[in-house]
């Protein structure tokens, strides 16, 4: 598709791009839609700066891309403006935990994932604060024929409650035993189990659907079988010719498919507050190879 509508930036050679040429304010015209998908298709994740938006005007311009959730279930975030869909994702200055730091894509844990996040800036740090992404398809295809071919033929098991253990997740080492207590018992028996290998039912791309956190172990083998492979995975994930990093700016918006994408909360802006507003999409999810 040749854009006619909207200016695409590409920010690395695999992962996200800059749109520009279209206020967010305003109902998205057909055009203006069917390019901002086909960005999103081919790069992952894509980000609009100087966005002046509304809570409500952040939820018309998600809601364009599929039906939009109200509750995430197992989430503390509040809704905002009396819009449930929006939710809150806060780092107050004091907190030592950083919610979202590892590599991860939201709610792999369900049998039916959500299908796009959209993350606007309404409070930044002075300094830090970025986000990373991750293309899972730019992963898949650095893969050796072998290890994609082992990887089709397997599972894996996604945990929620692995969030909130510092065992599994360095991230959550702020949180006190108290809370992880409570967390183990709130989130028991929610996991689900996805193919490793799939395609992106609207690219057609193969994804290396794996969540550094949340995957426990490849389903049929035991925690510390998978544990080497799964960190071979981990690495590829994290090289820097798979990512881009994204700096937050005033009116920041970012939308990512979470069925194609990684991200990674940077957490270095101690002694600051960072709030931004999360709209969660559905949407049709990944196919067998």
């Amino acid at each position: 598709m040749i854009n006619t509508v909207i200016t695409v930036r590409p920010m690395s050679a695999h992962t996200g791009a800059e749109i520009s040429g279209v206020d967010l304010r305003a109902p998205l015209a057909e055009q203006a839609y069917l390019e901002i998908r086909q960005a999103i298709n081919d790069w992952g994740v894509i980000f609009f700066r100087n966005m002046a938006l509304t809570a409500a005007q952040q939820l018309a311009f998600a809601r364009r891309f599929g039906a939009t959730e109200e509750d995430t279930h197992v989430s503390n975030m509040t809704g905002v403006d009396g819009l449930p869909e929006v939710k809150e994702v806060v780092k107050e200055a004091d907190d030592v935990r950083n919610i979202g730091g590892f590599w991860h894509m939201d709610q792999s844990f369900y049998d039916l994932p959500s299908c796009f996040s959209v993350l606007y800036a309404r409070e930044l740090p002075p300094n830090g604060g970025d986000t990373m992404f991750s293309h899972l398809s730019a992963a898949y295809d650095s893969l050796s024929p072998g290890l994609q071919a082992t990887l089709e033929g397997l599972s894996g098991v996604h945990i929620r409650a692995h969030a909130d253990s510092s065992a599994m997740n360095s991230a959550a080492s702020g949180l006190s035993f108290g809370d992880y207590v409570e967390s183990r018992k709130r989130f028991a028996g929610i996991e689900a189990t996805h193919l490793i290998v799939a395609r992106q039912p609207e690219s057609g791309r193969k994804v290396l659907y794996f969540s550094p956190v949340y995957t426990d172990r490849f389903d049929g083998w035991t925690r510390d079988e998978s544990l080497p492979l799964m960190k071979y995975l981990t690495g590829v994930l994290g090289k820097p010719e798979h990512t881009c990093r994204f700096r937050w700016g005033e009116g920041s918006l970012a939308m990512w498919d979470n069925r194609a994408v990684v991200h990674y909360a940077l957490d270095d802006y101690v002694g600051h507050r960072r709030l931004m507003h999360r709209v969660t999409v559905n949407g049709p999810w990944l196919e067998p190879c």
